[in-house]
């Protein structure tokens, strides 16, 4: 895909090494949370999605050429650490996957959990094939990277995840050895996807400020998020992307301190805000909300809000990325995926105007 279809002067590869390295862009880099919601611009099913890597790359390919987003990439997600450590899932035809029955209902079971070999458990080699498969076909021309669950995520699905809550205050202990083996696993997929020169970026959305408490995340959750990044800083020189879902204001600090190189917020958050406080530590990224206006708004909607974003957080010391505030749900029109990349064209082309970005009226 020459970068001329969308009127772009670099190619996404060119543009995020240069972003990267801090020096000059031409528009503001734009991310697209698609993935297995993106399965019926091709006709496919979420289910065919999610078991077939010939059908992840057409997704991948096809929304590439259709929108020219700032990365591509597949990965196990939230669930496919603790899948592959014996938890059931369920895969709705044309909806995202839950889970049917946690891998450790019972903590006397808890000896017998192993981390899982991401070559030959669950659908983990899957993923793998996937990955090489995209890095061949999109590699030059695009970032190709993995989505994987934190550790704290994943043993909330092992666990399940009202259970596991409980657990931070009955059995912490136990809680502890569980994240322990919840990060080994997280660790041995960073490593495989790393051998192949893709660097995985980590969603833990059960870590949230609007789940758990600041002093929980602290204890539970920042630990082992850090010991990933660490992994990943090991083997790529730097962090990496971080997204929390919900209202994450309290624990900013904590997430910065996992060495994340980027944070991205859900549109709860304010992105003036966390630039103040944060900004200066890492590269922020967001937060279009993805339900009510890329879902269910019009383009327009999404243009407003985009710029809204844009004039908050462009000038963010570390840097910013135009992203949805979270996955963009299934149905949600084109013309609004559109829009949001539009608005990084129009709106983030640089320099950026701040005075194309007050609002209208």
């Amino acid at each position: 895909m020459s970068v001329e279809l969308h009127g772009d002067r670099m190619t996404s590869k060119e543009r995020m090494t240069a972003f990267a390295a801090g020096k000059e862009i031409d528009r503001i880099p734009c991310s697209l949370f698609l993935g297995e919601t993106a399965a019926r611009f091709i006709g496919k099913t979420v289910s065919e999605y999610h078991h077939s890597p010939a059908v992840m790359v057409e997704v991948e390919a096809a929304t590439f050429r259709m929108f020219g987003q700032d990365g591509v990439g597949v990965g196990p997600g939230l669930f496919g650490i603790a899948e592959a450590m014996g938890t059931k899932l369920i895969f709705p035809e044309d909806g995202i996957a839950y889970v049917a029955e946690p891998a450790l209902q019972d903590w006397s079971r808890l000896d017998r959990l192993r981390p899982p070999d991401p070559h030959r458990d669950g659908r983990l080699p899957l993923w793998l094939e996937t990955l090489q498969l995209l890095k061949d076909k999109l590699g030059d021309q695009v970032g190709v990277g993995s989505s994987v669950g934190g550790p704290f995520t994943v043993a909330a699905s092992l666990r399940g995840t009202s259970q596991f809550l409980r657990d931070l205050r009955k059995n912490p202990a136990l809680v502890h050895r569980l994240l322990k083996l919840a990060t080994e696993g997280t660790l041995r997929y960073i490593d495989a996807v790393c051998d192949l020169e893709i660097y995985p970026g980590f969603a833990d959305p059960i870590a949230s400020g609007t789940v758990i408490g600041a002093d929980q995340f602290q204890e539970f959750a920042r630990p082992y998020l850090k010991i990933c990044q660490d992994r990943v800083i090991e083997r790529s020189g730097k962090g990496t992307m971080l997204h929390i879902c919900g209202d994450s204001s309290r624990i900013w600090d904590g997430m910065a301190d996992t060495g994340a190189a980027t944070l991205s917020l859900d549109n709860m958050n304010d992105l003036a805000e966390a630039k103040v406080a944060v900004g200066d530590r890492v590269c922020l990224m967001g937060n279009v909300a993805p339900v009510t206006t890329i879902g269910k708004g019009k383009p327009e909607n999404v243009i407003s809000e985009a710029r809204a974003c844009l004039r908050k957080a462009y000038d963010s010391p570390k840097g910013f990325i135009l992203s949805p505030g979270c996955q963009i749900p299934i149905g949600a029109p084109v013309e609004n995926i559109q829009a949001l990349m539009d608005a990084a064209r129009i709106y983030g082309r640089w320099p950026i105007d701040p005075e194309r970005l007050v609002p209208w009226g």
